[in-house]
Formats: structure tokens, sequence, C-alpha cells
């Protein structure tokens, strides 16, 4: 059987679509008419066999089968503008709306922003940090173009790349969790995905805890832990000298794996969004790879 090519420009069109989630509006942005962007989602399902989007009175869902070909579909385009920013990069100026974790490698995401805008004076950006969950509502509301975030399982809206890693509950060198009946501990605010990991675990074995020292701040979580305060749930790029590796042998549960996320509009992007993306994707992907074990990195299929 001859294999079945998916033409980008279909693929463009229903992403847009369901970014919008409007027929009208998508026509707008992609300047086409409304009756030639319903008929190439109607050619993209013929396509594919399945019925992508539904309509309901003035609602309009994606089906199972449209939310995962969306995913495959924003690889597809993002590789496509790759390609195309190598020859039309230079002729147009970009500002990207960026948001970057807080509880998640903060320090080595700036520092790769920072180095593109240095390397490349036509990309223009503003960079948010904040919580995960912070940023997610942020880029549902179009108030971001592109964030890496935390978040809970499943495929949320506009993902496009994904990780997993394993967090690991840390300590001052001094502290010994059996010494205590209530774990104190160090942690971001509620909220937190981290935090949430943190009180599952401890729940599963019945063990009590408290937040005592809490703060937005990565470098204050460190400084706190560092300092003997309390415990905390941390990844391997996070932890640093003067702290000590808790496990299960020290009465310490296993903490549930994090998943790491790359979203963005596809709309707003272009091709020097791309270039972020990319360089954010592999400036993860590196990270992982020298600050964990092969049982600590695992990109996602």
């Amino acid at each position: 059987m001859a294999p079945v090519n998916l033409p980008t420009d279909l693929l463009r069109t229903f992403v847009t679509v369901i970014e919008v989630k409007s027929h009208t509006h998508a026509a707008d942005l992609l300047n086409r008419s409304q009756p030639a962007v319903s008929l190439q989602i109607k050619r993209l399902e013929n396509l594919v066999g399945y019925k992508l989007i539904r309509q309901k009175g003035r609602t309009m869902h994606v089906t199972e089968k449209g939310e995962a070909l969306a995913m495959h579909a924003r690889q597809i385009l993002r590789l496509n503008d790759l390609a195309i920013g190598l020859f039309d990069r230079q002729k147009n100026k970009a500002e990207l709306r960026v948001g970057l974790p807080l509880d998640y490698g903060v320090r080595m995401l700036q520092r790769e922003m920072t180095r593109l805008k240095q390397n490349h004076n036509d990309l223009e950006f503003t960079i948010r940090c904040d919580l995960s969950k912070n940023l997610h509502d942020a880029l549902l509301r179009d108030e971001l173009d592109i964030i890496v975030a935390l978040y809970h399982d499943g495929d949320p809206q506009f993902l496009v790349q994904q990780w997993r890693e394993q967090p690991v509950w840390v300590g001052g060198e001094n502290l010994d969790p059996q010494d205590f009946e209530t774990l104190p501990l160090v942690a971001h605010p509620a909220g937190c995905i981290y935090r949430q990991r943190m009180a599952e675990a401890l729940k599963t074995v019945e063990r009590g805890w408290k937040v005592i020292f809490s703060s937005p701040n990565i470098d204050a979580v460190q400084d706190a832990v560092r300092d003997g305060l309390g415990f905390s749930g941390l990844t391997i790029p996070t932890t640093q000298d003067g702290m000590r590796q808790f496990s299960a042998d020290d009465g310490l549960p296993l903490l549930e794996p994090l998943r790491i996320g790359l979203f963005y509009r596809q709309t707003r992007l272009g091709s020097w969004g791309n270039l972020v993306a990319e360089q954010l994707t592999e400036t993860i992907e590196t990270v992982l790879r020298l600050d964990g074990s092969a049982a600590l990195y695992h990109k996602e299929p």
C-alpha cells in the first residue's frame, strides 16, 4: 500500500481552526474564505478517514482522533517552518511572548534565550517566569505564544513536545527524615506540581507533613534546603552541593515522575518562533542527558 502524504496546507488550516476555535477567524488568519477553510478540513478528514472536528451549535469539539493528529501536525509544521526559516528568517522581525517555569530549569532556559538574542538581533521577545499552572492559563488566554511548563497526565492543548523526569527527595546534609514525626517541607506555593507530588507520595505512606518554607523562587527553595530548614522534591538538574538525596530506604516514598512540555500556538509562531522552540527543545534534552542517568531521562514518543 502506497504511503499517504499529509499536505502541510491542510494541516496548517486544521491546527489554526482548533487553536482559534472558529472557521471564520481561521479564514481571516489564513487569508482564505470560510468555505475554503471548511473544504480543507473536509479534505483532511477524508484523507485520514476519521472525523476530526464536530460542531454542536456554536461550540466546536475536537474529536479524540483530532487531538491525536493535532500534536503530530504541529511537529510537522514546526519542521516545515524551520526549513523555510533558513531562507526567510532574515526578512522578518519577530516579537515573541515566552513563558518559562519557576519550577523547572529556569536558569538554563534563561541562558539559552539570552544566547539566542545575542546571536540574532532581529529576534525580539519578552519573558515571563511563573509557576507552570499560571503559564498554562496565560497561554490559553493568548497572553503568551510559547511556554515550557510542567503538566499533569494527558495531552493538554498546544502540547508539541513532552519529556518525563524523575524528581528526588533532598534535604540538608545533616538532616534525617526519620528524626521527624511531621516532615518539614520546603516548597513552591500551592499549585506547584512538585509540591503536589510530595503531598501525594507522603499520603500513600500516611506520613504527616507541613510546609515550613514556601517561595516561588527556585533559588530561595534551594537555599532553604541547603540551610537545613526541611526536605523538598527536586529534579537532578536543580540539586546542588550541600544537599543530600534520600530514598525509600530513608523512609521517604518514591515521587511520581514529572511531565515537562513545550507548548505553543502555531498561529503565533512564525520562523523565529520555530527557532526558539527548537533551541529550547535542544537545551532541555541536553541537560536531561548530562544531569540524569538513562533511568531519569525519557523522551515521550
